[in-house]
């Protein structure tokens, strides 16, 4: 399946009109792309691009999206469930991906749940690994138990796990998937271990976690969530610059993706959070020095230079 990276002209037509936005919102969007922003490379036969037609999202089809998430009036929480087990040497640190979710999604509050089992009904088949759960039983679950939540507080649920996971016949595995519909979603943090591809689930569990793929596992950790509640949000793949809503199939694709969002994207979560993106920024950027996230540190305080 043939991509062909977008032009100058589509990326303008893409954001639209820029014109009514707050200064530091139209310099993010307009200063200094060349040198902080780099063009989505020409896909491989295994990537997603090679393997999915993706038209764009501009921000005038994103705001025709009727299935996207608004917070309004109370309903302003995101709750996040952990299913299953987290009882693992090398399992993320929940509390930290919440930590970044929290200033990503200025305006909004994240609220993680106490940890659930899985239930009988989320039926699992035999995975490389372990067992492999149907993405679509963690919907349901997360609809029926909805009640059992603050109502008048839920904007989304999303359901977190160690599990692998899968949407059904014909797929090897997702990393995570959402039902806008119903503003929930469940995202694996299975295979984000850098050891995922390299050694059986029992070498996995004996090897002790080093710092250097501790930073690795934090990073796709807050990537996958991120970019699965982005989902949720309305903002489909970006096909206008390597962004943070690139699709990905594998490894690769998932690690070249940034814990930014592209101009484009940018925008139209804007357009919903309306958040102040210099305070964002720096904030995020302080997040990211603690906990030695080193390149995304340094490209937030560079960005910062652009639209002070």
């Amino acid at each position: 399946m043939s991509f062909t990276a977008s032009n100058d002209q589509q990326i303008a037509e893409a954001l639209g009109d820029l014109s009514k936005l707050p200064n530091t919102m139209k310099m993010a969007a307009t200063n200094g792309i060349e040198e902080s922003f780099e063009p989505v490379p020409p896909p491989n036969g295994g990537d997603w691009l090679a393997q999915h037609k993706e038209r764009g999202q501009t921000m005038e089809s994103f705001q025709q999206t009727s299935s996207k998430a608004i917070p309004h009036g109370t309903h302003k929480t995101i709750y996040i469930q952990p299913v299953g087990s987290f009882d693992h040497p090398r399992a993320p640190p929940l509390d930290v991906i919440v930590e970044f979710a929290k200033i990503f999604f200025s305006g909004c509050v994240i609220e993680l749940l106490p940890t659930v089992d899985f239930t009988k009904d989320m039926r699992k088949r035999d995975g490389s690994g372990g067992p492999q759960y149907l993405t679509g039983d963690f919907h349901n679950y997360l609809v029926q138990t909805r009640s059992q939540r603050d109502t008048r507080r839920e904007l989304l649920c999303v359901a977190v796990t160690m599990a692998d996971i899968y949407p059904g016949d014909g797929w090897n595995f997702v990393y995570g998937q959402a039902r806008s519909t119903d503003g929930v979603g469940v995202y694996s943090f299975a295979r984000l271990d850098p050891l995922f591809y390299r050694a059986t689930s029992e070498e996995i569990l004996q090897t002790p976690l080093t710092e250097e793929h501790r930073i690795i596992l934090l990073r796709r950790c807050i990537k996958i969530l991120l970019h699965e509640i982005g989902h949720l949000f309305g903002l489909k793949h970006c096909i206008y610059y390597v962004c943070l809503m690139n699709g990905a199939n594998n490894e690769t694709e998932m690690d070249r993706q940034p814990l930014y969002l592209c101009p484009v994207c940018l925008c139209k979560l804007h357009s919903t959070l309306q958040f102040d993106v210099e305070h964002l920024y720096e904030t995020f950027a302080n997040l990211c020095d603690e906990y030695e996230l080193e390149t995304e540190c340094s490209w937030y305080q560079k960005r910062l230079e652009y639209i002070h």
